[in-house]
């Protein structure tokens, strides 16, 4: 099989339900986005493992099955007839964020992205994140409304993931000042 068909070729792109719809339809831009995420978290995944592979072994297993995960969103959103377990993955993420809560210092103040290179690539990857999910309330489609959730708990999970990521390499974090 070719990567290319042409059938994209003036612009318009096919659904999994045989539907063609404009490339620049927001559905299709939720679908970009949610691709820009998952390379994203990709190379994520590929500075973890150059860093040490047997230290960052459960973040990289935890990352790549978000990865997975984007990809059944995008499926669906195309309507691709795919189960995804809403609330068992949104759980999944939950109870992921209370684990490194348990191990972070208490937040008191708001802090400023950054610190190491790769929780500061980690925070950028939240900001895609918190996009995708934004887009997804403005589309017209049940099945995204109701992984929205899971969304929103993904930039949250990131989040602490990025504080993980500056603790674990002894870098402070730096309280946002007015």
């Amino acid at each position: 099989m070719s990567i290319y068909t042409r059938t994209g070729d003036k612009g318009e792109t096919g659904l999994a339900n045989g539907e063609r719809v404009s490339k620049n339809s927001p559905l299709i831009n939720f679908v970009g986005m949610l691709d820009e995420l998952n390379a994203q978290l990709g190379l994520c995944v590929s500075h973890l493992n150059e860093l040490n592979q047997k230290d960052f072994s459960s973040e990289i297993a935890d990352l790549q099955k978000i990865q997975n995960n984007l990809f059944v969103i995008g499926s669906i959103s195309v309507y691709a007839k795919l189960n995804f377990n809403e609330q068992k993955e949104t759980l999944y993420l939950e109870n992921l964020i209370d684990s490194y809560e348990k191990i972070l210092p208490k937040l008191t103040n708001f802090i400023l992205p950054g610190g190491h290179h790769l929780a500061s690539q980690i925070h950028l990857i939240r900001t895609a994140a918190r996009k995708v999910e934004i887009v997804s309330h403005s589309l017209d489609h049940e099945e995204i409304k109701a992984i929205t959730p899971y969304l929103n708990r993904l930039s949250d999970y990131l989040f602490v993931l990025a504080r993980y990521i500056n603790q674990k390499f002894s870098y402070n974090e730096t309280v946002w000042k007015i």
